[in-house]
């Protein structure tokens, strides 16, 4: 096997373009692929029993196909006989990846798909985005860096945003049923260090304010823009938007569960603080009725030991006016006069 420029490795259940292209197409389906390249997309098509047939302009790339292809054409696209070899020929779907971008016109390519669908049968594409944040900062850089790979790619004769490629498609008589999109942080992309030149605040003013900025491929699968077509567009978005509304109640009931069970815990925790209060008051309540009860007793005690006291005094009051009617205390009271003279 050749060493090619775009040749990499894959997970056909991963996040690429190549892989979500891949999976856009059924198991067993006839396919052509225009632009093969070294076969990334081809060998995945091939492992789910698909009949591919692979047109390339380079031949010793398409001779690396060749084993994973019901049929190979050596062809250059941009030439207007290129499908001659396919008159009459009828596929479920016909794959542009990452191709478009490399013509210096793809509308006549474009235009000629049609003709090689069969009913219901669909075009599959994946082009670089031109807004990525990236490309907005090498250019606030005053760069447009041409690269050997990526979303500058120096054989990039075509630059495409969202609306480019949809009216593109709608130029050429088609129209799209169903849009991914591959997103790469800024941060991790080829022209990063153009990013990285550029402070927090332009970073984020540039994340809130460019559409796509975060894109890095745009997957879409289109369709010739007949009646049908139009309604099966009309039938994906209103289904598109009756999942979304099934999301959106599920997400809101979701909150809503989880809201109650907040509540819930928070009714638990004021219940029992509001219990814990009760009791503490209950015993400050028994505490302060126990004080009460014992100062109550010592103000019995007291008044009982006042009411003694006060019997003694009077008690001894008696005893005193009874000494000074006694004869006795008559008889000595010369005698108390003449002490207190000698006292004073």
């Amino acid at each position: 096997m050749i060493k090619h420029r775009y040749a990499h490795e894959i997970d056909p259940n991963g996040g690429s373009a190549a892989a979500v292209l891949a999976r856009m197409v059924e198991p067993g389906q006839r396919v052509l692929e225009l632009g093969t390249g070294p076969g990334t997309v081809t060998r995945i098509l091939h492992s789910k029993g698909c009949k591919v047939t692979g047109i390339e302009m380079d031949p010793e790339t398409l001779a690396t196909c060749a084993p994973f292809c019901e049929r190979t054409v050596l062809a250059n696209l941009e030439d207007p006989d290129w499908a001659a070899p396919l008159a009459g020929e009828k596929f479920d779907a016909v794959i542009c990846a990452d191709v478009l971008e490399h013509l210096r016109n793809p509308r006549p390519l474009l235009q000629q798909l049609h003709s090689f669908l069969k009913p219901g049968g669909s075009v599959l594409m994946s082009l670089p985005n031109a807004s990525h944040l990236t490309v907005v900062a090498s250019l606030l850089g005053g760069r447009f860096p041409y690269q050997k790979n990526g979303l500058l790619d120096h054989t990039h004769l075509k630059f495409y945003g969202r609306e480019d490629l949809d009216a593109l498609l709608r130029e050429c008589g088609l129209l799209w049923q169903h849009w991914h999109t591959v997103q790469v942080d800024p941060a991790q992309a080829e022209l990063k260090a153009f990013w990285h030149q550029l402070d927090e605040a332009d970073q984020a003013f540039l994340k809130a304010k460019c559409a796509d900025g975060e894109v890095y491929q745009h997957v879409v699968r289109a369709q010739p823009a007949t009646e049908a077509a139009h309604f099966a567009k009309l039938v994906s978005a209103q289904n598109t938007l009756i999942q979304q509304h099934k999301a959106d109640v599920q997400a809101l009931h979701s909150q809503f569960t989880a809201q109650q069970q907040t509540w819930q815990v928070e009714k638990q925790e004021a219940t029992a603080q509001h219990e814990a209060f009760v009791k503490s008051m209950a015993a400050q309540l028994e505490g302060v009725a126990a004080k009460e009860q014992n100062t109550l007793a010592t103000l019995a005690w007291t008044e009982s030991q006042l009411q003694n006291h006060k019997q003694s005094i009077q008690e001894l009051h008696s005893e005193i006016e009874a000494l000074k009617q006694s004869t006795s205390w008559r008889i000595t009271a010369p005698l108390r006069k003449l002490l207190r003279k000698i006292s004073s």
